[in-house]
C-alpha cells in the first residue's frame, strides 16, 4: 500500500510540475507581452508628458519675455532729441543745442509753453559760453525756441556737437534752474539751423 501511495503521491508531484512549469512559463510569456504594452503605453504617456511640458514651457518663456521688455507706454519719455524742464508757470520740451563746432554760436532749440496768464522772460546761459539770451513767451501759449527771426543764440559755446553742456534757465516766477541739454550738430533734421551772427 505504501508503495501505491507513494506512486500516487510522485503522479501528483508530477503533475504538480508540470502545471506550474506550464503556468510560468505561459505567464512570463504574457507577462512579457503584458510588459512590452505596458512600455508602449508608459513610452506614449512619456512622450506626451514631455511634448506638454516643452509647449508648456515655451509658453511661459514667450509671456516672460514682457516682463523683461515693459511696454514703453507704461513708463513717461520724451521721444525727441532734447529734454524737458518743468517749472513754475512754464513747461520747456526738447531743449537742446545746435551747433557747427565747439566755440560757434549755439541755436536754442526746442518749445516753451507758456501756462501762466502773464507773458514770462526766460533767459538761457550756457556754463562756459560768455553770453546769455533772454527770450519773451506770450502768456497762455507756446513758442518755438529756434523760430528765424526771434530764435535763442548763444554765443561760444565750449564743447563740440555730440556732448552735454549745462544751461540755467532763469524766469521772475521760478529763478534760475539748471538743466544738461546735448549739443547737436546741424545736420539732418537741423542742417537749415544756422546761427544770424555767423
Amino acid at each position: 500500500m505504501l508503495r501505491a501511495g507513494a506512486a500516487g503521491g510522485l503522479a501528483r508531484a508530477q503533475t504538480l510540475a508540470r502545471t506550474l512549469r506550464n503556468t510560468v512559463s505561459g505567464d512570463t510569456a504574457g507577462a512579457a507581452g503584458r510588459g512590452m504594452a505596458i512600455l508602449g503605453r508608459v513610452t506614449n504617456r512619456a512622450a506626451s508628458a514631455l511634448r506638454a511640458t516643452t509647449l508648456a514651457g515655451a509658453i511661459l518663456l514667450a509671456s516672460g519675455c514682457a516682463v523683461f521688455s515693459p511696454i514703453q507706454t507704461d513708463y513717461d519719455y520724451d521721444a525727441a532729441d532734447g529734454v524737458p524742464l518743468t517749472i513754475n508757470g512754464l513747461d520747456l520740451r526738447d531743449l537742446a543745442i545746435v551747433v557747427p563746432a565747439k566755440g560757434g554760436t549755439g541755436i536754442v532749440v526746442g518749445q516753451a509753453v507758456n501756462r501762466s496768464t502773464s507773458a514770462v522772460d526766460v533767459t538761457f546761459a550756457v556754463t562756459g559760453a560768455p553770453t546769455p539770451a533772454t527770450v519773451a513767451v506770450p502768456a497762455g501759449s507756446g513758442k518755438s525756441l529756434s523760430d528765424g527771426a526771434t530764435g535763442v543764440e548763444i554765443p561760444g559755446i565750449p564743447v563740440a556737437p555730440g556732448q552735454m553742456v549745462q544751461m540755467t534757465v532763469t524766469t521772475d516766477q521760478a529763478g534760475a534752474n539748471v538743466v544738461t541739454v546735448p549739443v547737436l550738430p546741424n545736420i539732418g533734421y537741423y542742417k537749415d539751423l544756422t546761427a544770424s551772427s555767423s
